[in-house]
């Protein structure tokens, strides 16, 4: 039995292998059988306790298997070759990717920082904000001209994009930094959602914290979005009402960055990803793996019989919440199309027009210079995030082939084996899904 954390959450209890950030999800009375395991008894010993204290046997193979596929136990192979046959080989860890951390900060100095007199300011900074958007309407930037820089495109493309990094490790540490102050460990990583390159924090082990500090690290980096955001708000009304004077190019430059962190904030109230918004309302649902059972239940309705995922051990309660949930998944993708339509497809239009008027030699706003920034910049994005894609693509296949070969095996060795007790106690060990921030 490897060594493991613990939190209760309700009737369930969380267990986590902090090394490997590895978590799972067990009824409360399982964590008696983890901790007679631990303690070095036998299996036969830690069901007789269980018995003892619970008046039934306990469906143990199931339990162990699921502690098996993540890795919770360690399986002698030669004894369980010798029991039930072959088996195939557990899954191994994925390697981790190049990653940064925080941990050189004290919890104590990232707990000043997320304290309540902080957030509390923040959260004034963002309605000072939106109250001065409200006051005046055009102070938003538009979609078609907004990087359609008409003086110094090179220049202001380049200094978007930098900024824009800076703005994206600033959202990320503060991530960390919350998860820092819950004495959770986190690490930045380079990753992808669907094709699109995106940075993302790491701290799955925020699931063995309190949910209070569960919200306050996954609201962080969009508050600091949202701070950032207003103070643009701020500069950029200024200049227009005359109490600040800016150079035409530093009001194109603070409306582009404006753009970008809209958009981003936008982005994490996107549901059906795992955004910061997905999070938030996971959390507050009590619903560790609602995207993965939301999916296999719109899978389900679409598959047929023989194809369909089992979800009769996803609690009643959870089953409900994914049928609403479900709406909401749909009505994101919905969001994202509509973003598709009246953001990316009149920005690339924008592009685009101008790339046929310089072609044919019309007047045109780029030179040679812009459209080698344009295409260095759309290479980076667009083919780092389709090569994470692919890969990850390509292990999640692997993955699944692997579980598949592994249950093959576990049935042939049960087909020989006694059934279970009548009243076996079910102890399933679903996965509790992994808090990545992008």
């Amino acid at each position: 039995m490897r060594p493991f954390d613990h939190r209760p959450e309700g009737d369930a209890v969380i267990i986590g292998d902090l090394e490997r950030q590895v978590f799972l999800s067990i009824p409360t009375e399982g964590l008696d059988l983890l901790h007679s395991l631990a303690a070095g008894k036998s299996v036969g010993e830690a069901v007789r306790l269980y018995e003892e204290k619970y008046a039934e046997t306990p469906d143990i193979t199931d339990f162990l298997d699921a502690l098996g596929d993540e890795g919770f136990v360690e399986i002698d192979e030669k004894v369980a070759a010798a029991v039930a046959g072959p088996v195939a080989p557990a899954i191994p860890a994925r390697k981790p990717r190049r990653s940064w951390s925080l941990n050189w900060i004290s919890p104590t100095v990232a707990r000043r920082l997320v304290s309540l007199p902080v957030m509390i300011a923040c959260v004034l900074i963002v309605a000072a904000g939106v109250y001065l958007v409200v006051d005046d309407p055009d102070l938003l930037p538009t979609p078609g001209e907004t990087l359609l820089f008409p003086i110094h495109f090179a220049a202001l493309t380049w200094a978007t994009f930098i900024l824009t990094l800076v703005g994206v490790a600033i959202h990320e540490a503060a991530h960390m930094i919350a998860a820092r102050a819950a004495g959770v460990p986190s690490r930045l990583v380079i990753g992808n959602q669907l094709y699109i390159l995106v940075v993302q924090t790491d701290m799955s082990g925020i699931w063995l914290a309190p949910k209070r500090q569960r919200f306050v690290a996954f609201i962080a980096g969009t508050l600091i979005d949202g701070v950032l955001a207003s103070s643009f708000v701020l500069a950029l009304w200024a200049n227009r009402h005359g109490y600040l004077q800016m150079p035409e190019w530093a009001a194109l430059l603070l409306t582009a960055l404006l753009f970008t962190y809209l958009v981003r904030i936008i982005w994490q109230s996107f549901l059906f990803m795992r955004t910061d918004g997905y999070y938030i309302v996971a959390t507050a649902l009590g619903c560790r793996n609602l995207m993965s059972d939301t999916e296999d239940f719109l899978r389900n309705l679409v598959l047929r019989r023989k194809s369909r995922v089992d979800q009769s051990g996803v609690p009643k309660r959870e089953m409900r919440i994914v049928r609403w949930y479900s709406l909401a998944w749909l009505g994101g993708r919905l969001i994202a199309l509509l973003m598709l339509v009246f953001v990316g497809i009149p920005l690339l239009w924008g592009f685009l027009y101008q790339f046929i008027l310089f072609v044919t030699g019309q007047d045109s706003m780029m030179g040679s210079i812009d459209f080698f920034t344009v295409a260095v910049i759309g290479v980076l994005l667009d083919g780092g995030g389709l090569l994470l894609w692919g890969r990850s693509l390509y292990q999640s296949a692997r993955e699944r082939r692997r579980r598949q070969a592994i249950r093959s095996d576990r049935a042939k060795a049960r087909a020989a084996m006694p059934a279970a007790p009548a009243n076996a106690g079910a102890l399933a060990a679903p996965a509790v899904e992994p808090s990545g921030q992008q």
